[in-house]
């Protein structure tokens, strides 16, 4: 056994000074695997941080009042206030079986067939233990995630939530795009996805990784970055009384249509507000309303 792991230990370095040749030559770029999910409590009790709960969820589609969950895993990691990741436990994940065969896209998105699902269960007792544990849950795309729990878990329902894809500013760092997947690529990574347990602990790796700030002088974890957005309100901007001429104007913004409300809107930090008030103002539109949304608020 020892001679094999020495064996392994040696093909393991071989590889890695081929990977940093191939670097070197600046004609190629080489991603590396994220490690097997391995959990980390170095003194055997939590340590004093912030208690981050990172989930994903599977579905059988998008409509919360038609489909039905398939899959769900949380993560839980103890964050210090620089945004330096001192223990995590996890995943945990549960399938759930339907009721209904899944079709063809769903299938193939996840990997799950209805035999991966028959008679399967998430175990609420559980998930709600790990979620009261947490001070903040994460998602990298919480718009979508959090109404799921919501409606599963609705004594949970004035929990802080943030989004790793929306609350960080991804394209003044340096990357392009927003996808899980392809973040992980522009930091040297890459994982299995669209799995809900594998994609909290991509989620994990990725949010650990550090660049400097736009600034160029402070070089931090994306964790940091996170915790930080979430610990600041935001302004939900709507542009009440705007004529239905300014559709394309206030898309072209980076404002929603709010189909229940019937008003488009849009949220911004708080020292984005007066910029957004004097655009309203250059365009002689009537002026917004305004409202500060907590992380509690911000998804909901």
């Amino acid at each position: 056994m020892e001679k094999l792991s020495m064996q392994f230990k040696s093909s393991n370095q071989k590889l890695e000074r081929a990977a940093r040749t191939l670097e070197a030559s600046g004609d190629y770029r080489v991603f590396r695997k994220i490690p097997e999910p391995f959990s980390r409590m170095d003194a055997g009790t939590p340590p004093d941080a912030t208690c981050v709960a990172v989930v994903d969820v599977e579905t059988t589609g998008l409509s919360l009042a038609d489909d039905e969950l398939i899959e769900l895993a949380i993560l839980l990691a103890w964050v210090s206030p620089d945004g330096e990741v001192l223990a995590h436990l996890g995943p945990w994940s549960w399938r759930n079986d339907p009721g209904i065969p899944l079709s063809p896209q769903i299938r193939k998105l996840t990997g799950l067939c209805d035999n991966d699902l028959a008679n399967q269960a998430i175990d609420d007792e559980k998930v709600l233990v790990l979620l009261d544990r947490a001070d903040l849950v994460a998602a990298h795309n919480s718009n979508f995630d959090i109404g799921w729990f919501d409606q599963r878990y609705p004594q949970l329902a004035d929990k802080p939530w943030a989004c790793s894809m929306a609350e960080i500013e991804w394209a003044q760092l340096g990357c392009d795009g927003r996808g899980q997947s392809a973040l992980l690529n522009q930091h040297g990574w890459f994982a299995n996805a669209h799995r809900a347990g594998d994609d909290v602990w991509s989620l994990l790796w990725l949010l650990k990784q550090k660049r400097s700030d736009p600034d160029g002088e402070n070089v931090r974890s994306h964790f940091a970055r996170l915790l930080e957005s979430a610990e600041q309100p935001s302004m939900l901007i709507s542009a009440t009384g705007a004529p239905f001429a300014a559709k394309d104007e206030l898309r072209g913004r980076g404002y929603r249509w709010n189909v229940v409300e019937r008003v488009w809107q849009k949220q911004v930090r708080l020292d984005e507000a007066s910029s957004e008030m004097a655009w309203f103002q250059e365009k002689l539109l009537p002026a917004p309303t305004t409202k500060t949304v907590t992380a509690a608020e911000r998804y909901r």
